[in-house]
């Protein structure tokens, strides 16, 4: 798909573009949301009904997924008509519990790139660059651990792990291209009644990057987002 990279700069912005032509509101707006029942809802929580699409999609088979749509018309308070121009599917996992961890190869800690993250209707999203041989067709395994031992009153503390499955970096290594995709891990389920903020502590290993490019040596990364019950939280990491 050609979906807009580096989405979350303009993730609730529209492209103020009217036509006096064909009257639609706006053009290329580009959000993060959940397919229910066929029907969009955005993380900010406008509803987007698609009256109109030319792409070979059934949307009563997506989930999460990052969408770019013309508005049409608006039909009530936070409902619109649109037209679905390009879509992109997001990759949607329960984080797991490092009790849960008894195999440490498989959840592995090999390098991958991170370039933003950010909290909103309840998910931890993730724009992430996973370097990959060309024309490689290897599947890599991702996972958020939750390390509970390191758990304190309104603070949680999560490894990001990556499973290249061996598809990683050398330093001989000249045929790589990187893969890039979104991930979101629901962390809802986090805030006990009552509660409206937490503290959320994020790890995971990177490549370094040489003249614009990745290179096989790697270092760790941390991370804080302040979360906010029902909030957004945006934290570019470049």
């Amino acid at each position: 798909m050609s979906i807009i990279k580096h989405i979350i700069s303009i993730i609730s912005a529209a492209c103020l573009c009217s036509c006096a032509a064909d009257h639609t509101l706006h053009y290329s707006n580009v959000t993060m949301g959940d397919f229910v029942d066929g029907t969009f809802v955005s993380d900010q929580g406008q509803i987007y009904d698609i009256v109109y699409t030319t792409l070979p999609v059934d949307t009563d088979t997506l989930k999460r997924a990052i969408i770019s749509c013309d508005i049409i018309t608006r039909t009530e308070d936070d409902r619109y008509d649109v037209r679905l121009t390009d879509f992109e599917p997001v990759f949607t996992k329960e984080p797991v519990d490092s009790t849960a961890v008894t195999d440490n190869e498989i959840f592995a800690d090999d390098a991958l790139n991170i370039d933003e993250v950010w909290y909103s209707a309840g998910y931890l999203n993730l724009h992430i660059f996973i370097p990959v041989k060309e024309g490689s067709r290897q599947a890599h395994m991702i996972n958020l651990v939750r390390n509970d031992e390191n758990a304190a009153d309104g603070i949680y503390e999560f490894s990001f792990r990556h499973n290249a499955y061996g598809e990683v970096i050398t330093a001989s290594d000249k045929d790589f291209t990187t893969s890039s995709r979104y991930v979101s891990f629901p962390l809802s389920q986090l805030f006990k009644d009552g509660e409206q903020k937490l503290q959320v502590i994020f790890r995971w290993t990177s490549y370094e990057e040489l003249n614009g490019k990745l290179n096989a040596k790697t270092k760790k990364n941390i991370t804080t987002l302040e979360i906010e019950r029902g909030g957004y939280e945006h934290k570019p990491l470049k």
